[in-house]
Order: C-alpha cells, then sequence, then structure tokens
C-alpha cells in the first residue's frame, strides 16, 4: 500500500500540488504599468493582495504578420491536462516552456475546441456541418459526422456553429448545441458526441432573420451547460428585450437538452456569461447583469439571482470565464477599464463575496483586440489573457499567464498539524487541526472532482454513495496553504 500511495500522488502532484492567490474580499488596488518584460521574461506583481507571477508568452510573429493570442474568454486554450495550449487552430505549444510544439491543419479543423476530458483531442464543429476531431499524437484529423438540414435527403445548413462563437460541449465530451442556419429560421440542434447522432432539432421560424446574414439576427449564442443536462439560449439585447420580444423571447432562457422543452427564463437582460457550478455543486449561469452592470449568479434549475459583487468596478467592461472545469465554485472575471482596478479576479460562487486576484492585466484596453479577455485553465490554477502593457500602437498585443508565486513554507504549516481519520474510510471522514480549512475536495484515480466540501464539520465529510476506490482528499487553507493526503474507501 505505501508504494502504491507514493505512485498516486506522483502521478496527481502536479494537480494537487495547486497553489491559488489568498482569499480575500474584493477591493481596488492600482498599480502603474511596470516595464514590458521579454519574451518567456516574468514579472512579479506585488500590488495586490498576495504576490502573484505574469509571464509573457509571444512576441510578434513575421511569418504570420500576427502577435498570437487565445481566442475568447469562454474557449479554452489550454488541453484537458494543461500541458498544451494552442492558438485557434494556428499551433499548439508546451505549456512548461512556451515553445511551438508543431502547426496545426489549420482550416481542416476551424473552428478547433479542446477536448475536455483528452489531453490528446481537438475537435471540430465546422461552418460546412462536418465534426472532426484532431489527434495529437498521430498528428491526423478524423471525421466523427456531419450535421444535416435533413438526414433522410442530406441536404446541408447553410450554416452551422458552436455558439456562434460562445458555445462549449458538456464537460463530459457528450453533448453540444449547435445553431444552423435555416434561412430565415434557426435551428438549434443537439448532437451526442458519444453516440456520433442528434438528439433532437428545435425550430425557432425567423430567429437566424435575413437568410443572407452570416450570424443570427435575434439570437446572440446557444450553448449546454456544463453537466449537458441544460442548454441555455442569449437572446440578443440589441434586437430583443421585455417591451419587444422576439416572438415571446428575450433574455437568457434555459431549456431540457433531451428534448429542448423550455424551462425557464432566468434573466431579462443578457450579458456575457459563461455556465458553471456554484460552491455547492448546482449549475449556475455568472453573468454582468444589465446596462449598469452588477456581478450576478442565476441558478439554471430554479428562478434565483444571487448577486456576487455590486461593486463598482464591475460596472465597466469585461469578461466571465468558468472554464476551470476542474475547479468549480469559482467563475474568473476581469475589469477591463484601468480605472476601475484593471484587475483579473476570481470571484467565488456563494454569499461570502471572496475573492482571488490574478494581478493586474495592464493593457489599455481601448478596443476589443486589447481587452484581455482572460481564460483560467482546466485546474484554474493559471490565467491566459491578453495585454498590450500600455502600448499605444493598435495591433500591439501580448499574451501572459497569470499564476500564484509559490509559497511552500505556507503549505509544509498546514502540514504540520493536520490528523485524517480513518483511513481507510467507510460512511464518514473526520478531520481534525487547529487550523482553519476553507475547503475541501475528494478526487477519484482519473483526477476527476467526486465531492467539494465548502467547510470541514466536526460530524466530519459525507462519503455516501461513493465507489471504493483510491482518492486524493486536498485540504485548502484560510490563506490558500494546501494538503494532500492519499485516502482508501471501501
Amino acid at each position: 500500500m505505501k508504494n502504491s500511495a507514493a505512485l498516486f500522488l506522483l502521478i496527481f502532484a502536479r494537480m494537487l500540488s495547486a497553489q491559488y492567490p489568498v482569499d480575500t474580499v474584493y477591493g481596488h488596488y492600482p498599480a502603474s504599468v511596470p516595464a514590458l518584460p521579454a519574451l518567456y521574461g516574468s514579472i512579479i506583481d506585488t500590488a495586490v493582495p498576495s504576490p502573484v507571477v505574469l509571464t509573457r508568452i509571444t512576441d510578434y510573429v513575421p511569418e504570420w504578420d500576427w502577435y498570437p493570442h487565445h481566442e475568447y474568454a469562454k474557449i479554452q486554450p489550454w488541453n484537458a491536462d494543461a500541458t498544451m495550449y494552442k492558438f485557434y487552430s494556428m499551433a499548439i505549444y508546451d505549456a512548461t516552456n512556451y515553445h511551438k510544439i508543431r502547426d496545426l491543419p489549420g482550416s481542416e479543423i476551424w473552428p478547433s475546441y479542446w477536448s475536455n476530458t483528452d489531453p490528446d483531442k481537438i475537435w471540430s464543429f465546422r461552418q460546412n456541418g462536418d465534426i472532426r476531431y484532431y489527434r495529437i499524437s498521430t498528428d491526423s484529423v478524423y471525421r466523427a459526422g456531419h450535421i444535416y438540414l435533413s438526414d433522410s435527403a442530406q441536404t446541408d445548413y447553410q450554416v452551422v456553429m458552436l455558439g456562434p462563437g460562445e458555445g462549449n460541449m458538456d464537460r463530459n465530451d457528450r453533448f453540444v448545441a449547435l445553431a444552423c442556419h435555416a434561412g430565415a429560421d434557426l435551428d438549434v440542434v443537439i448532437y451526442d458526441l458519444q453516440a456520433d447522432s442528434v438528439v433532437v432539432r428545435h425550430r425557432f421560424a425567423g430567429a437566424w432573420g435575413d437568410s443572407t446574414q452570416t450570424y443570427p439576427r435575434y439570437v446572440d449564442w446557444v450553448s449546454v451547460s456544463q453537466s449537458g443536462q441544460y442548454t441555455g439560449i442569449m437572446w440578443d439585447h440589441n434586437t430583443t428585450s421585455d417591451t419587444l420580444p422576439f416572438n415571446g423571447h428575450y433574455g437568457v432562457e434555459i431549456y431540457r437538452t433531451q428534448d429542448m422543452q423550455f424551462l425557464r427564463r432566468i434573466a431579462g437582460y443578457g450579458n456575457h456569461g459563461d455556465f458553471g457550478y456554484d460552491t455547492q455543486g448546482n449549475e449556475v449561469f455568472v453573468q454582468f447583469a444589465g446596462p449598469t452592470g452588477t456581478l450576478n449568479m442565476y441558478y439554471l434549475d430554479h428562478l434565483e439571482r444571487v448577486e456576487l459583487s455590486d461593486n463598482a468596478d464591475f460596472g465597466g467592461e469585461g469578461h466571465i470565464s468558468c472554464r476551470n472545469l476542474q475547479r468549480p465554485g469559482w467563475a474568473y472575471v476581469s475589469q477591463d477599464e484601468q480605472a476601475r482596478s484593471g484587475t483579473i479576479v476570481a470571484v467565488r460562487l456563494d454569499t461570502t463575496e471572496r475573492v482571488e486576484f490574478f494581478g493586474h492585466h495592464f493593457s489599455t484596453a481601448v478596443s476589443y483586440l486589447k481587452s484581455p479577455m482572460p481564460v483560467p485553465s482546466p485546474d484554474g490554477t493559471q490565467v491566459m489573457f491578453k495585454s498590450d502593457f500600455g502600448n499605444s500602437d493598435p495591433d500591439v498585443i501580448y499574451t501572459f499567464v497569470a499564476r500564484a508565486q509559490t509559497q511552500v513554507a505556507v503549505e509544509e504549516n498546514l502540514q504540520s498539524d493536520v490528523r485524517i481519520y480513518p483511513n481507510p474510510a467507510h460512511g464518514r471522514l473526520y478531520v481534525s487541526t487547529t487550523e482553519a480549512i476553507e475547503q475541501a475536495a475528494l478526487y477519484r484515480s482519473d483526477g476527476r472532482l467526486m465531492r467539494l466540501f465548502n467547510r470541514v464539520e466536526a460530524n466530519g465529510m459525507d462519503l455516501e454513495g461513493l465507489p471504493p476506490g483510491l482518492y486524493v482528499l486536498r485540504l485548502t487553507g484560510k490563506y490558500g496553504q494546501t494538503l494532500s493526503r492519499l485516502l482508501e474507501i471501501y
């Protein structure tokens, strides 16, 4: 058992030794723009509650005539185990040294999305209706299926889009919702990637608008939630509202994925946001609410809004990402404008109003190109963002990675006092320590999060329903210090 435990913890060392910035209340932390670091160079942002390392990973590429950068706050640049990242469908890079591994086949897999479960796989949902995937290990493209307007006649839609632009697969790579152009109509097609088949088609008559338009006129985007149980539609707030609905539609609507039955309108105004989980494991939609802006989360299974922050810094331009699939309970948010703090924060999805500062982005954010558009890695330990570092040239933009400065001594302090029992465990697990434990996460052997406890009570943690096997318990202290222990459940 001792050798097995050592091997198991070694395999999961990267994930389980993750460090996060200090958990604190939100505040305004002004900072002047420092000198631009050299390519692959770093600076330490000490103007936030705990130090954050900002590493520059790109420069101008003459053969591309481009400053490479990731696509969008809601499109994950890292693969499932964060060993690689990509820029659009152009190239993949080593996430350790930031050097290019190889060019991607470009138009053959555009637009492309990393698999959420397989680090060797990239999905492509092409506008002609083809569903393809690319394997890094074989450097090959494979055809997985095709979306037809009519399966019997095998006639094509005019355009098939994931989103457009803001959609995602569920966290298990099973369901995807595609927006399909059928003349003036819009079809939402739910596709099962594991069964290679259409689950359901639902037509919104006239929702595309003019049949010659490239993008739908009345719909901003369509996407499944992280579980795949729900499908959300954000109606375009420029063309629809509660006073001017499109056939009764406006705001953010939630449908049941399996049959596209309408369930509820969770928000009357559709603004920038992303699907995630709150700290209790409930699915939510996090968005800036309304034209004036507060940060809110809305539950998918019932009508309830929770205000996460009404600070004025969240009233300006910014982006939200919940692509931290392996770290539920947090949303990563930017305030683009320097006058509104100019920081990137992870916001805890509950009523505590706690945040983690991932540093300043130092971008002027004077254009859409220069918007930082932060997106976290799957485990949430690092954030990729764009910044011009104060450069006034409209074309200059660099890509950075932000991560907390490692604090090994703090982690050792937590380890010295903790007792976890019984082990092996069944039914309940207990933790004894004089330190405050803010969170306990239980991972199974494939790295999947199985239970998340936001406080460790005296009566222990409930293990009922978990299958027997080896797990890793990861405890997080009040100041971000961590401790991991191998646990056997029988």
